[in-house]
């Protein structure tokens, strides 16, 4: 057997230089992807039956240890995936650690913190050892993952210890863990940037990471489809009054899917390992607000526990205003050009509006019916949407005649 075709059976990971910025994302990708939908799934599903803050900390700190591990696995791909078998073997290793650990997610909600400790030490040990053979297999990039490879074993040990802990002990380790993992991107920042500019590169996030996240925010979003026809389904009797607030849910639902793309999904990040920081950072609370909204719009539209109404609308409202913060923050991120950038600061100033305006709506709300309260919410984003989209019109058509004059 020759290098070629070992290569093509197992072969290394691809080089760091030879990083593709423009390609198509693979079915393995999106395959990937789709484990992850039952994790969420679990998610939301605890946030819909135990609608308190507590919760919603609780399981937003478990979101974001399972996100690390899907950013995690997407970058690798992003940077080091090949065609070879070896790719789609730790690609099924990582699915395989995902979907245990997603098993073990109603365990840890019930205080048994054991198995989800080993299963989320295997997929920290799988996405420390990926990082690791990229640096043994190209030398050249130990200096760009040499703190991965630090920091993320102490991951690995901490995760181990929790398993002969109690409960309570078990989470400070899991978010000291937390802290180590996120915090390594951080600190390897300057010694990135160092290494690139040495090279004569700008660290450039790839177009096919900006769409992973794209299609991961879809995968999060649809959460929210689901949360409403579970809402819905639990009611018995179905009342045109009902079948009005379900519309008026999936209205608001493809309203932030509107605005969301509109804003974000057809542009690149801005070249520089900030702008790399910030739009991932940006993400996180996006996601989880995407999830909580989900979560909590079945109860608003089944409105069947009366005495959590506003716990479940505060949540709501909240959720949908940090969706839209996160908006305005992430289109900061991302390349625009000259003549695009005065109209979309008109959209993020009425995006700020929007926001104030769902936050009073949410904090009065318990003076209003649930469909009522989704009628306001849903007249207040759709306004933005219209408005915006009056004046992106208008500025096509100016810039296509401009243009066209030339």
């Amino acid at each position: 057997m020759d290098k070629k075709e070992r290569n093509i059976w197992w072969g290394p990971p691809r080089r760091f230089d030879d990083k593709l910025q423009e390609r198509k994302i693979s079915w393995l990708e999106l395959f990937y992807d789709l484990v992850y939908v039952a994790a969420i799934a679990q998610l939301t599903h605890h946030i819909a039956l135990h609608p308190t803050w507590n919760s919603l900390g609780y399981v937003f700190f478990i979101f974001v240890l399972i996100l690390w591990s899907w950013m995690n696995g997407s970058y690798y791909h992003d940077t080091h995936g090949s065609e070879g078998i070896r790719t789609r073997y730790f690609t099924l290793l990582q699915m395989l650690a995902v979907a245990a650990v997603t098993i073990t997610l109603h365990d840890v909600f019930n205080g048994y913190h054991k198995s989800f400790a080993i299963a989320f030490a295997i997929i920290q040990g799988i996405i420390t050892f990926l990082w690791w053979s990229a640096g043994y297999y190209d030398p050249s990039h130990k200096k760009l993952n040499r703190y991965y490879v630090m920091f993320y074993p102490v991951s690995i040990v901490l995760f181990i210890l929790s398993v002969f802990t109690d409960f309570s002990t078990a989470n400070i380790l899991w978010g000291i863990a937390l802290a180590i993992n996120y915090g390594v991107v951080i600190i390897s920042g300057p010694s990135v940037v160092k290494e690139l500019k040495r090279r004569g590169v700008t660290y450039q996030t790839s177009a096919s990471m900006v769409e992973r996240f794209g299609l991961f925010t879809i995968i999060v979003l649809g959460e929210n489809i689901l949360g409403i026809v579970n809402g819905i389904s639990d009611v018995h009797d179905k009342s045109s009054m009902i079948w009005i607030t379900f519309m008026l849910a999936i209205l608001i639902a493809f309203l932030l899917w509107w605005i969301f793309f509109d804003m974000t999904g057809d542009s690149e990040v801005k070249p520089g390992y900030n702008f790399f920081l910030l739009y991932n950072v940006l993400n996180i609370p996006l996601l989880g607000a995407f999830a909580a909204s989900g979560a909590s719009i079945s109860m608003i539209v089944s409105e069947t526990e009366m005495q959590t109404h506003n716990d479940v609308r505060y949540i709501f409202g909240i959720a949908v205003a940090v969706i839209l913060l996160c908006i305005i923050g992430i289109t900061y991120t991302l390349q625009q050009e000259d003549e695009e950038i005065p109209v979309m600061k008109k959209f993020c100033y009425m995006l700020y509006t929007a926001v104030i305006a769902i936050l009073i709506t949410t904090f009065f709300s318990n003076h209003l019916s649930g469909l009522t309260y989704l009628l306001v919410v849903a007249i207040i984003l759709i306004t933005p949407v219209y408005i915006g989209t009056r004046i992106w019109v208008r500025y096509r058509i100016f810039h296509d005649e401009k243009n066209n004059a030339i």
